[in-house]
This record gives C-alpha cells, sequence and structure tokens, in this order.
C-alpha cells in the first residue's frame, strides 16, 4: 500500500511539472507574439524631428524579437491640435508614450499625472536637463534623455570658420521650453570675447520668419538657432533669406545643416531617438518601472559643414580647419 502511495505522488508530481512547464511556455509563448503598441507625439514635421522618431523606431526594432506598433500624432505646429492629440494618446490604449521635444512630453507627463494613468513614458529631443527633471519629476511614470547643450562649443567652432564675424543674430523663440532666454544671456556675454554682438529676433510662429528676419539680417555676419522646435519648423525660409544675404547661418540641429545650414554644431537626432529607445526597451521587455531609470544626457557633439550653402552664405572654405573640426 506505502509502495502504491509513493508511486502515485510521484505521477502526480511529473505530471504537475509537466503542466506548469506546458503553462509557463503558453504564457511566455503569447507574450512573445504579443504586439506593444507604442504613441509617438510629435510637435512639428521637421527632418530633425523625423530622424529622432527614426532612431527610436529602428533601435526599438533591433533590441529584440518582439513585434511593435507604432502610431504618430503630429500637432503641425499647432498647439491647440497638439493637447488634443496629447489627450487622446493619454486616454488611448497603449504600452507606452514616446514623446518629441518639450511642449509634446510636458503636456502628456501633465495629463498623464492629472488623470492618474500609468502608460509609461519616455521622452527624447529636450535640449536642457533642468526642464527633463521638471518633466520626470511630473509624473511618476515618465522618463528620457536629453541633449546637454554646448552652445560654447558652437561658438567656437565659427570663430574657427569664421573669425571675422562682428554681428550675429539670433533667431529664437523664448516661449521654447524653460532654458533659451537663459541660454540667449549666456551666450551674449560668451561671444564678447570674440569682440561678436549679439542681436535677437523673437519668433513664435514659424510663418514669422520670413517677415521678422528679413528686414535684420542685413548688417549681420551669422544668424544663429539653437535648439528651437519653432524655428527649426521654418529653416527653409531662414536659409532662404541668408542664401539671399550671404549671412552664415549656424544651426544646432544636423538636419537643419543637411537642409542648407552653412555650419551645424550638435548631435546627430538619431541619437536622441535611440537613446530614448533603450530605456523604453527596460521598460516594456525588461520590466523595468520609469522611475527607476534616470534620465540621462546625449552629448556626442559634432561639427558638420555644408560646402554648397558655404558658397552661398559668404563662409570661405577652409578644407584643413574644416577636417579638424569634422573629426
Amino acid at each position: 500500500m506505502k509502495k502504491i502511495i509513493i508511486i502515485s505522488l510521484v505521477i502526480a508530481t511529473i505530471a504537475a511539472a509537466f503542466y506548469f512547464s506546458v503553462h509557463n511556455k503558453r504564457k511566455t509563448s503569447h507574450h512573445d507574439n504579443k504586439k506593444l503598441h507604442i504613441a509617438i507625439l510629435t510637435p512639428i514635421s521637421h527632418p530633425a524631428l523625423q530622424e529622432v522618431e527614426q532612431g527610436f523606431k529602428e533601435t526599438i526594432g533591433k533590441t529584440n524579437h518582439q513585434d511593435y506598433v507604432f502610431t504618430t500624432f503630429n500637432g503641425n505646429g499647432n498647439k491647440t491640435l497638439l493637447r488634443a492629440q496629447a489627450e487622446e494618446i493619454v486616454n488611448g490604449n497603449y504600452d507606452l508614450i514616446f514623446t518629441i521635444g518639450a511642449a509634446s512630453s510636458e503636456l502628456v507627463a501633465q495629463l498623464a499625472h492629472k488623470k492618474g494613468v500609468r502608460t509609461p513614458q519616455v521622452f527624447g529631443a529636450i535640449d536642457d536637463q533642468q526642464f527633463a527633471k521638471h518633466i520626470a519629476d511630473t509624473n511618476a511614470f515618465t522618463t528620457g534623455v536629453f541633449v546637454k547643450t554646448n552652445y560654447k562649443g558652437s561658438v567656437d567652432a565659427l570663430h574657427e570658420l569664421k573669425p571675422s564675424t562682428k554681428n550675429m543674430l539670433l533667431v529664437y523663440d523664448p516661449t521654447q521650453g524653460i532654458g533659451l532666454e537663459k541660454d540667449k544671456q549666456e551666450i551674449e556675454q560668451y561671444i564678447k570675447k570674440y569682440g561678436i554682438s549679439l542681436h535677437a529676433v523673437e519668433i513664435y510662429q514659424p510663418n514669422e520668419i520670413a517677415q521678422k528676419v528679413s528686414a535684420l539680417l542685413p548688417g549681420n555676419d551669422v544668424a544663429l538657432v539653437l535648439i528651437d522646435n519653432t524655428v527649426v519648423a521654418g529653416i527653409d525660409a531662414l536659409i532662404t533669406l541668408c542664401n539671399r544675404y550671404g549671412v552664415t547661418l549656424l544651426v544646432s540641429d544636423q538636419g537643419s545643416g543637411t537642409k542648407g545650414a552653412a555650419i551645424a554644431y550638435g548631435i546627430t537626432e538619431y541619437e536622441s531617438g535611440a537613446g530614448a529607445a533603450h530605456k523604453a526597451h527596460e521598460i516594456l521587455v525588461d520590466g523595468k518601472q520609469p522611475n527607476q531609470l534616470p534620465i540621462s544626457a546625449i552629448t556626442n557633439f559634432r561639427t558638420v559643414v555644408n560646402k554648397e550653402a558655404a558658397k552661398m552664405q559668404n563662409l570661405n572654405i577652409d578644407e584643413k580647419i574644416i577636417a579638424e573640426l569634422e573629426k
């Protein structure tokens, strides 16, 4: 009798082990095959921001064999539309939200916190550490990457390429993020070491560039654009004006350099998206909480000279200097 009981227990144990093995395998298989839905919110159409999105999608797609479904929402430069889209995303059924830029990221973090929504949010394409921290602090389910700005580096590169610069026109939207006015003041102080005077024109909508900048460009040697979604969205108009008046355009994103700015000093936007994708992977695949992943900086700055644009924007090309700066 005792022998029979022992045999029965052994059989029951084996059967239970087999059941849980199959059950867990099914669960794992179901998880592996589940499509994860990611909402992407971008404030406007521009190659630089599209490159951020591309970096995110391609990088997260390479990190594992998980299937992702991406839904992109574009505010098209309209703040009312952007808010409506943020509302739709926060109320939607997504596994993760990726926000591009300061306005998109702050909107989603605020709305999610207000509504008690626990959907993880990862942000990219933010140029101010303090503002990035502010967004992460707004909502416990938010983290991301920021670009550690180095406008002094861009001025140094400009001095190497165009030491004759005496007057610089800053084209900027003071409402972007929380740091552009501060950045303006720092740049104004820094360029004094090179004997450069700073003038500024405030832009609140991309379509204001042609009207507001046209009369101010003559008499300036260089036009400067910061990491500024408003101005970058209208960069084509600014490039046209700089070509017309022979003014060197110095930008802070590689995408605008490709489009026709003579000098670009900054990261590749792809890196910002890729950095955010690594955090998204840790959340969706490794099971980490956003508040376990501190915000981090993207710092790989490069100088790139658009030689065709340089000819039209009164920038003499010195191949040795360019080669040294582009290393």
